[in-house]
């Protein structure tokens, strides 16, 4: 495993193994990847964080999730970054909070926070 990778993967949560991240590979060759962790809000409540991903694994952290009945996901997106902020909004997320000076070495160095608010199903009775 590519140590850059390990580093990213080694401090994920709560996830049982293997569901905090996930990679795709095409010919022996990674071409995506994803991890994210569990994170515990004031009040007990459960959300996740993302830290990179695609499209396939995006949808395989949102099924999680929700099977996981986690209502919150969200991450950072830099401000000028519109192609990634249209790729979330895509999925549902929405811009909830801007952090400025979030990033110390690249310009801007202000984020949006994006969230993805996941209502759950009520069981049928």
């Amino acid at each position: 495993m590519d140590p850059l990778v390990f580093i990213l993967f080694r401090n994920l949560l709560s996830f049982p193994p293997d569901q905090g991240k996930k990679s795709a590979y095409y010919s022996d060759i990674c071409v995506g990847s994803i991890a994210c962790r569990l994170e515990k809000k004031e009040g007990g409540a459960v959300r996740v964080y993302i830290m990179t991903l695609g499209t396939k694994l995006l949808n395989h952290v949102l099924d999680l999730s929700s099977k996981q009945n986690i209502s919150e996901i969200y991450l950072h997106v830099q401000t000028n970054n519109e192609e990634a902020i249209n790729f979330y909004k895509k999925f549902g997320f929405e811009i909830t909070e801007t952090i400025q000076n979030y990033y110390t070495n690249i310009t801007p160095p202000d984020c949006y926070v994006l969230t993805k608010f996941i209502t759950q199903s009520q069981p049928k009775k």
